[in-house]
């Protein structure tokens, strides 16, 4: 169905205009209005979840739990190591999370539930902003926590471990709990959670973490705000990846750290977030729409950064607390800078949470190849994706921080040769790597040793007399990639030779 409106189109995103998988039923028609180009050959997306949430503790554990914190702070006081509590202003709270380093995303979390202020129940729900982003239960649980989910792709992002949780504010671990289950979907089990005491008595909970993922600091150890304490899982009554946050004051009441209309208390944020905090939090292009199988499933984001002519491309733009009425502007521009397609798009939900939206095209050989580039405009602010049809096909990079995969490694080898190995390039055109040697303190002497590995993550090399240092770059028939980046996480400088022309494009995910 199509309705002529101005200079555009305007179509329905439940009615398809290829075989794409159709919206979900929840999030109905969505506005999409046609500005320059053709219409795409296909649409989908819409709620992202998260899934209904559980109870975080059920009243035996949390009884369990609440008595280990006091028996753990009545230790450490006898000890003489628990830390002196201040009567002085209450402790102010920074962000729980973090992004891993050697990751970009402007955006990572979704807000799932916020405290419930009204203690009735079922469905009596009540926000601090007096609106029903909480949950209770038939039971007589009403919310006591703020819920921060990993999006987009949940399962995928604990899996790769990219959302690290932090501590909100300086203080002594009196609670550390690991070893237990985290892919739960329908809840059950204990959760592996770290509880900080701060400097004015209060305590932070941090619940549902990855296993194994937690700080290597034991009960009595002290943090520094935004310090390691673990990565979000779905440990114990859980439903999905997501980091249970919750306060109490020095007495042990549960405190809504939010402040509004519902909760006229101070806020015991540093700086508060928005209630709605809508934001891009990431977009892509791809050889195929997102897939998201069932619960624990992990997602396939099906990114990719080139492309073979001709190729079906998909577009897609993921959202937190997108609301009715905000418009998204999207280009797509050919290496010219001339505009393939252009369209304005917005939800029709009053709310999500988490959504995306995805476009495609099938983009033929009548279109030239070379750098392309996606273009997002939300709420004033724009992210843009660089993408490559045909040839030359440009390269990406090895990994170079553990949440990219396996770093480079160096050993010693028979007959005083060295040994290299190393993870995949993210960008699945290369097929090849080059190896450069330096000599350390001089970190721009290096050059080719091996200019292919034939295709193998793995090198033997006899090296130069005196102290060296060694780079992996990825590469394909044409094009060499990145050198890694340098301490401060720029691109690290060409030294005294290279193997082919470096054309380094970003990587995809």
């Amino acid at each position: 169905m199509t309705v002529r409106s101005g200079s555009g189109l305007l179509f329905a995103a439940a009615v398809l205009l290829g075989p794409a998988a159709a919206l979900p039923a929840a999030a109905g028609p969505s506005s999409f209005r046609l500005l320059c180009g053709r219409p795409p050959d296909g649409h989908s997306g819409g709620s992202d979840g998260p899934a209904a949430p559980l109870e975080p503790l059920d009243p035996a554990e949390r009884t369990r739990f609440e008595e280990r914190v006091r028996r753990n702070v009545a230790r450490l006081r006898a000890e003489g190591r628990l830390e002196a509590a201040s009567a002085g202003q209450p402790v102010l709270f920074s962000w729980p999370l973090a992004l891993a380093r050697g990751l970009s995303d402007p955006g990572y979390h979704g807000v799932s539930g916020f405290v419930d202020h009204d203690p009735s129940f079922p469905d009596a729900l009540l926000d601090y902003e007096c609106g029903d982003r909480t949950y209770d239960t038939a039971g007589g649980y009403n919310h006591r926590g703020t819920d921060y989910f990993p999006s987009p792709h949940g399962w995928y992002k604990m899996e790769h471990e990219h959302v690290l949780v932090v501590a909100a504010a300086d203080g002594q671990i009196v609670v550390r709990e690991d070893g237990h289950e985290d892919h739960n979907c329908q809840g059950g089990g204990t959760w592996n959670a770290i509880v900080l005491r701060h400097a004015d008595g209060s305590e932070s909970w941090y619940g549902h973490l990855k296993k194994g993922s937690l700080t290597p600091k034991q009960v009595g150890g002290t943090v520094a705000e935004g310090e390691y304490l673990g990565v979000i899982g779905s440990s114990g009554n859980s439903s999905g990846p997501h980091l249970h946050f919750e306060v109490h004051d020095s007495t042990g009441k549960v405190v809504d750290p939010y402040s509004g209309p519902c909760n006229n208390a101070p806020s015991r944020w540093q700086d508060q977030r928005p209630y709605d905090d809508s934001a891009l939090n990431k977009i892509t292009t791809g050889d195929a729409a997102p897939e998201k199988p069932p619960c624990p499933g992990v997602e396939n984001p099906h990114a990719r950064a080139t492309f073979p002519i001709p190729a079906t491309i998909y577009f897609t733009a993921y959202y937190r607390d997108q609301l009715a009425g905000q418009v998204s502007h999207y280009t797509i521009r050919r290496p010219d800078g001339s505009v393939f397609a252009e369209w304005d798009h917005s939800s029709p939900a009053p709310h999500l949470a988490s959504s995306h939206w995805t476009w495609f095209w099938h983009i033929g050989t009548d279109e030239p190849a070379g750098r392309w580039r996606f273009e997002v405009t939300y709420l004033g602010r724009t992210l843009a994706r660089e993408f490559v049809r045909g040839s030359p096909v440009a390269s990406g990079r090895v990994p170079q921080f553990p949440v990219q995969g396996a770093l480079l490694e160096v050993s010693r080898a028979a007959g005083g040769r060295l040994r290299l190995t190393w993870g995949p390039s993210c960008v699945a055109s290369d097929d090849d790597f080059a190896v450069y040697e330096g000599r350390l303190g001089d970190f721009q002497s290096h050059r080719p040793v091996l200019c292919s590995t034939g295709g193998q993550r793995s090198a033997s090399i006899t090296p130069a007399l005196g102290s060296t240092y060694y780079l992996v770059a990825p590469r394909n028939a044409e094009r060499e990639g990145s050198l890694g980046v340098t301490g401060d996480e720029t691109p690290r400088a060409e030294g005294a030779g290279r193997c082919l022309p470096r054309d380094v494009i970003a990587c995809p995910y």
